[in-house]
């Protein structure tokens, strides 16, 4: 008897777990249910090879939850359902309508009233602007009209907007992100989620190229909602606004954005110590675009970062030394989606990427040649950093501090975070304020007893109030 086929036996077996729904979605989840248990996967196995937690496989199954489009084609894939899933699901979004495209009808988070624009925030004149092109023009140059002759919010009557309202939220995107770079305007969040409301509202009235330009705003938005709560601390909101990411970049066939709201979904379950989450959001990066040079290394960064937590020294190096032989490899098309990693920015995004994680595993083993290893990948992130970039400054500067720490040597660290501590107020992010904490209880955990060392902690404790 073949494994496959013993596996599905076995599952069968099993107490059978019914879909128990009676909504629209109940027949299809009942149909992802028998693939599932004739392939012999549990609800965990399945998730982790679409990129979801098994808790979302359940409601799918249950018919509470509707997938998306690319979702189901997955699902058909995985499951080995030969187009007969994929079928099921398209039946029923035919049933019920659902062409928007835009996720109607799950409640969209943010959304409080106020301005479009924040107070101070400067509009770009001409797109592309910041990596943000023109959706309906995307290889064109567009003008962006001047704020006072744009519709103001409500005043299309849901009609879709034209061109002019497309360009001026391009350049708000475009703004929001480029301020995001350091420290947002206050007001910003809450103004990316009010056009992302707009957006959302509009899509579902819009057809042909009009709607398929929402939508991809829809997914670039709600990446920079989803980073914007995330900085501030509010990882629940954020993971919202990454699985309304998902979705959008889904429909919209956007691999950049979906990867990269991956990524930050690795990030927020690293900063809250769920490794094997981080490791999970990072593998289905790499089997959600398998061609992509790109995606695969930034996979290998997060599974690095994830491994380094639970002290898999192995695997955390594999895929450090991965990361780095494919960033040398990519070509034209990887860097047209993925412009980040395009010389300088990329050795920046891969060293950094490179020295957490081998600090991280210096951290867990004690091990000082890791730490040294750290303290040269922290080097050369700072040497490649483009100036002006003050918190990826300071963050890779107290990586590198940390990293002296773990490797014994204390005069170093102290030596290069004591130059940071005038910036330290004025840059409230969870990365650095983890970066921070890590490095205060190293210092205090070995030097603690040392002249002076008590002070210098609770300075660094100190500025971060």
């Amino acid at each position: 008897m073949g494994a496959r086929q013993a596996a599905s036996d076995q599952a069968r077996a099993r107490p059978a777990e019914r879909p128990g729904g009676t909504g629209p979605w109940a027949e299809f989840g009942a149909q992802m249910r028998r693939w599932r248990g004739s392939a012999g996967f549990t609800q965990a196995q399945v998730g982790a090879r679409v990129g979801y937690d098994h808790s979302a496989i359940s409601r799918l199954e249950s018919g509470a939850r509707e997938p998306s489009d690319r979702l189901a084609r997955r699902l058909d894939e995985v499951l080995g359902a030969g187009g007969a899933l994929l079928a099921a699901y398209r039946a029923v979004a035919a049933e019920q309508g659902r062409h928007d495209g835009a996720g109607r009808a799950d409640p969209l988070p943010g959304g409080a009233p106020g301005p479009l624009v924040p107070d101070g925030l400067v509009l770009p004149s001409l797109l592309p602007s910041y990596g943000i092109a023109c959706p309906l023009h995307p290889e064109a140059r567009c003008e962006v009209p001047p704020l006072a002759e744009t519709p103001r919010p409500g005043a299309l009557d849901g009609r879709a907007p034209g061109a002019d309202t497309v360009h001026l939220l391009c350049a708000l995107l475009a703004a929001c992100w480029s301020a995001g770079d350091e420290r947002p305007l206050p007001g910003t969040a809450a103004a990316v989620e009010r056009a992302l409301h707009l957006i959302v509202g509009w899509a579902g009235e819009a057809t042909g190229p009009a709607r398929r330009a929402l939508v991809r705003l829809a997914g670039a938005y709600a990446l920079l909602a989803g980073e914007l709560r995330a900085s501030r601390g509010q990882n629940g909101m954020a993971m919202a606004w990454l699985h309304k990411c998902l979705y959008w970049a889904g429909m919209s066939d956007d691999p950049a954005v979906h990867v990269a709201a991956l990524c930050d979904m690795a990030t927020i379950a690293r900063l809250e110590h769920d490794a094997p989450s981080a490791i999970t959001y990072a593998g289905a990066m790499r089997e959600a675009y398998p061609g992509r040079r790109w995606a695969a290394v930034m996979a290998d960064l997060c599974e690095a970062r994830g491994h380094a937590l639970i002290g898999d020294v192995r695997a955390c190096r594999r895929r450090v030394d991965g990361a780095r032989d494919r960033l040398h490899g990519v070509g034209e098309r990887d860097l047209a989606e993925a412009p980040w990693l395009a010389e300088a920015s990329g050795q920046v995004y891969v060293e950094s990427a490179a020295a957490g994680a081998l600090r991280d595993l210096a951290a867990m083993t004690a091990d000082r040649s890791l730490a040294r290893l750290a303290i040269d990948a922290a080097g050369r992130s700072l040497a490649c950093l483009a100036p002006g970039r003050r918190a990826a400054r300071v963050l890779f500067t107290l990586r590198l501090a940390d990293g002296h720490a773990c490797a014994g040597d204390l005069d170093a660290a102290v030596a290069i975070a004591e130059p940071l501590l005038a910036e330290l107020p004025t840059l409230h992010t969870p990365l650095i304020g983890q970066e921070l904490y890590g490095l205060r209880s190293r210092l205090m955990a070995r030097w603690g007893n040392r002249p002076g060392m008590r002070d210098f902690t609770a300075h660094l404790g100190a500025v971060w109030q």
